[in-house]
């Protein structure tokens, strides 16, 4: 027959060992649960990149649709979205641009730009690449975040002229 100090130390220890397994598996679920939600933020985060980028070339080719108001050119190296507006008799253009895997702008009196360069203009979206495609009168934009994941979006040129070649 088991003593009561002999009981007592079992019922101790078990209760332990209970409360041992029980703060293991809880720490196990935590550390499961971050890893989980890393990767998550991670999608939303490349995910968000893309989205932003795209959005943010359609709008402004939305906004600068106006007859000449949208070519693709080459500035230096770059393959270049070039926006044109007329304030006041003056001509502008805002560039847009790909380069040392940020998607970038440039505004600039037209002209003023011939010779672009990587590190010219703000940072918009970091992205692994980035590329533009005039397909007649329709501008095909495709994004790549740093995580590989891709999206594609087609914006119509709809001003009379369209985009310029």
């Amino acid at each position: 027959m088991l003593t009561n100090g002999k009981k007592h130390s079992a019922e101790t220890f078990l209760t332990l060992g209970v409360f041992g397994i029980f703060a293991i598996l809880a720490v196990l679920l935590t550390l499961m649960g971050a890893r989980a939600y890393r990767r998550i933020a991670g999608r939303m985060d490349e995910n968000n990149a893309l989205r932003s980028s795209l959005s943010y070339v359609a709008n402004k080719v939305r906004a600068g649709d106006h007859a000449g108001g949208v070519s693709l050119e080459i500035r230096g190296d770059l393959e270049t979205l070039c926006l044109s507006e007329t304030a006041e008799g003056e001509t502008y253009e805002t560039l847009l641009f790909f380069a040392d895997g940020w998607l970038r702008e440039y505004a600039a009196v037209a002209g003023a730009a011939r010779e672009l360069s990587p590190d010219s203009g703000e940072k918009i979206v970091e992205l692994a690449g980035f590329s533009m495609e005039q397909e007649g009168d329709t501008l095909r934009l495709a994004a790549e975040a740093k995580g590989g994941a891709s999206m594609e979006l087609t914006v119509a040129v709809r001003s009379e002229g369209g985009l310029v070649s």
